[in-house]
């Protein structure tokens, strides 16, 4: 069934520093839009088989499921990624406990039907990328629709420039608007709050953070490939006069150490994964995130932040790592000077018409954190693993969980919520209650461990569910 549903678009009164649950009945609790991409499906996946648990676990009670829309400008498109979906989950047509999929009609290009699909849902997940091109108009028709809004982009100066643009009414409207909810850069972002607090909760302060991501069965999105291009060539959402800061100005240098040029083209032993590590170069993107959460959460500016990438497991035989760090950075600055040359771009973008990366659920995605108090006397260490590839699956269960958390967090019987306005999505976050993102994660199929260290030896593994 089509969804058309009209509510209040506005809260009137004092800007509210924290969101408020959407006004009105809405038919929809979770709509996932662009769900005929690759990415966009794989959010839908992870949400309908958490809908589905539900109705199981709930005897088929209809009322206690999550009640999910998937949105397209194709019924037929999306008729058809609804069946392939439920094949895929195992879903059978005569399960009595089989979820809701109501099919949303809307095009980023139809201000009405935008409009029409965020007065219809408590949460959207926005999916269609490039963000530069496509992403406004979700952004808009949810902060004047008053449901909250999270995304899967990865580029930072566009962000920048809707959070100028859109963040003042979205604090009135109390509308939480969570971008980087994707691969970009939850794990990065829960990397850093999960020692950080787990340091606080002994009475230490952090003073150095060490990330390394594993990435196993990856395969590049086509999204991510035409945002690179459209980055290359200037058709990006490059930071104009006028345009907010991202992060606050005393975090600069932070953010200037972290991405230094030597860190691109040299290894570095990494010691929380026993490793050399290369760079990573999603750093571009983690770093300004960590820097904007930082300053919400309370991670001073004094931190140090090293964002690296772990090419293999270590051995003797590869030199613990240093063989292949060496030949990943080497690839990589062939890639980046392909990239300079017009031809190459050409070639790239005519590829791009027929390519798609569905991705690999078989994948795996592995971040490793180590938080080192200030005075050096203690360290924390934390490990998320994910099932999934980085671009498409792992994104999925991100995103899927991001948006379960934000759906229970904006309910009316909830007390503890989110700030409303752009926010990384665990910074939007941190003001609900303990271990909100986390157990929806791990609901998800994510096992998440941490450890508390001092210096003398002494371990004690921490419940990650019980942080901020």
């Amino acid at each position: 069934n089509d969804v058309m549903t009209s509510v209040s678009s506005s809260t009137t009164g004092p800007a509210p520093a924290h969101a408020v649950p959407p006004p009105g009945e809405r038919p929809l609790d979770i709509t996932v839009f662009g769900c005929t991409g690759n990415a966009g499906r794989a959010v839908a996946y992870h949400v309908l088989r958490a809908a589905w648990d539900d109705r199981r676990s709930s005897d088929g009670d209809k009322k206690s499921s999550i009640k999910v829309g998937l949105a397209g400008r194709s019924r037929d498109r999306v008729e058809k990624v609804i069946r392939s979906l439920k094949d895929e989950i195992g879903i059978a047509d005569d399960d009595e406990n089989a979820p809701d999929a109501r099919i949303v009609i809307a095009d980023a290009s139809d201000d009405a039907s935008m409009i029409d699909m965020a007065r219809s849902t408590r949460v959207l997940v926005s999916c269609a990328g490039p963000f530069g091109r496509y992403g406004e108009a979700a952004v808009k028709a949810c902060v004047r629709g008053g449901s909250h809004y999270l995304d899967i982009t990865g580029e930072v100066p566009w962000v920048a420039r809707m959070a100028g643009k859109y963040g003042d009414e979205a604090k009135k409207n109390g509308v939480a608007l969570l971008p980087f909810s994707g691969y970009d850069c939850v794990p990065a972002e829960i990397g850093m709050n999960l020692v950080g607090q787990a340091l606080k909760a002994k009475g230490a302060e952090m003073g150095k953070l060490d990330l390394s991501f594993l990435g196993e069965g990856a395969g590049f999105p086509r999204g991510t490939l035409e945002t690179i291009l459209d980055e290359v060539e200037g058709k990006s959402s490059d930071r104009n006069d006028g345009d907010p800061h991202f992060y606050p100005k005393e975090y600069r240098a932070l953010a200037k150490a972290a991405l230094s040029p030597l860190s691109f083209v040299l290894p570095k032993w990494s010691s929380n994964v026993s490793s050399f590590t290369g760079p990573n170069f999603m750093a571009a993107v983690n770093i300004p995130v960590l820097c904007r959460s930082a300053a919400t959460i309370g991670f001073g500016p004094e931190l140090s932040v090293s964002d690296r990438s772990l090419i293999s497991r270590p051995t003797a035989l590869n030199l613990y790592g240093l063989i292949a760090t060496q030949m990943y950075i080497t690839a990589l600055v062939f890639v980046g000077l392909s990239f300079v040359l017009p031809p190459f771009r050409w070639w790239l973008r005519r590829k791009l018409q027929t390519y798609s990366y569905p991705g690999n659920i078989e994948g795996r995605v592995e971040m490793n954190a180590e938080g080192k108090s200030a005075d050096g006397t203690a360290m924390a260490l934390a490990r998320l693993v994910v099932p999934g590839d980085p671009g498409i699956y792992a994104t999925g269960l991100f995103a899927a969980g991001v948006a379960l958390a934000l759906l229970e967090a904006t309910l009316e019987s909830s007390s503890l919520r989110p700030f409303a306005g752009f926010l990384p999505p665990v910074a939007a976050l941190h003001s609900c209650e303990d271990g909100l993102l986390v157990n929806q994660l791990e609901r998800l199929g994510a096992s998440v461990d941490l450890h508390y260290q001092t210096k003398d030896g002494n371990k004690e593994t921490l419940d990650a569910a019980k942080l901020k």
